[in-house]
């Protein structure tokens, strides 16, 4: 998901102790990632409603199978030349 490395985490929590404190750090912390959790299963409900609306799956196996009649279709080119 994110490709943060080791000194940019201690440069955020540098930054966080400074900004908010030391006591309050952990409780901030704990909010901040509740609420990321809470959108971003907001935005994965979101995204389930929208593929059902269209129909993604039964798009998905048109794709899928016009896709596989093309490589029939190649293959018996190839074997009729």
């Amino acid at each position: 998901m994110l490709q943060i490395g080791f000194l940019e985490i201690l440069i955020i929590l540098l930054v966080g102790i400074v900004l908010i404190g030391p006591e309050q750090l952990p409780s901030f912390v704990k909010s901040l990632m509740k609420a990321f959790t809470r959108f971003q299963n907001k935005l994965f409900e979101f995204r389930s409603s929208i593929e059902r609306d269209i129909g993604a799956e039964d798009l998905k196996q048109d794709i899928f199978n016009e896709l596989k009649m093309e490589e029939f279709k190649k293959e018996e080119d190839e074997r009729s030349k």
